[in-house]
């Protein structure tokens, strides 16, 4: 069938003049020129561009045709499929789409959250006569300059950069164990990790 100039096959432009395109070419204005140009799918005028990729994705590619210099096999995905699947399944892709967004945002979450085990001052005495009377060791979840203490502790959170805090050794989330191997009073914390994690992130 031939190629337009280096980016496409014949093939590849009639199919994405028919609304069956690669996934790099989902945006609003081809969703809502689809959209006037077949009424029966105005319902889905106002569903997002990530929840119509969402379900290419999910029911999977029409059919592939060659782009680029190099004969690329390109998947394209019919507009029509994907509406069709949001009409008759909508809530069941919304809530699907929802359970991604949420899995998606738990693991960025976990990849950036550190443990800390940091060392307090205990102070006693009076307002007027203050006396260093020991040290406690606080783990919590580390969020910028603040502990938020996940063992029983005589505060629920720390400023790190406070000079009460002699020391503090941070360990990333999944590495919990070698957290409890070297602390070892900090075993059977993961719960309340996961708790303090979901208030504090929330």
């Amino acid at each position: 069938m031939g190629y337009i100039g280096t980016k496409r096959s014949v093939r590849s432009q009639y199919a994405i003049e028919d609304y069956e395109v690669p996934l790099n070419h989902f945006n609003k204005d081809l969703i809502q020129s689809f959209i006037d140009e077949n009424e029966e799918f105005e319902t889905l005028r106002l569903k997002t561009v990530k929840l119509w990729k969402f379900v290419a994705g999910k029911i999977g590619s029409t059919s592939w045709h060659h782009t680029g210099t190099y004969f690329n096999e390109t998947d394209h995905y019919s507009l029509f499929a994907i509406a069709e699947e949001l009409v008759q399944n909508g809530t069941k892709w919304e809530n699907a789409y929802k359970a991604y967004l949420d899995q998606e945002k738990e693991s960025v979450i976990s990849e950036s959250v550190f443990l800390s085990v940091i060392k307090v001052q205990v102070w006693g005495g009076t307002k007027k006569h203050p006396k260093l009377i020991g040290y406690e060791a606080v783990m919590g979840v580390k969020k910028g300059d603040w502990l938020h203490a996940v063992s029983e502790a005589e505060q629920s959170k720390y400023k790190l950069s406070a000079n009460r805090v002699e020391s503090q050794k941070n360990f990333a989330l999944e590495n919990y164990n070698a957290l409890t191997k070297q602390y070892p009073e900090f075993k059977a914390q993961k719960r309340a990790i996961n708790k303090k994690i979901k208030e504090i992130y929330k």
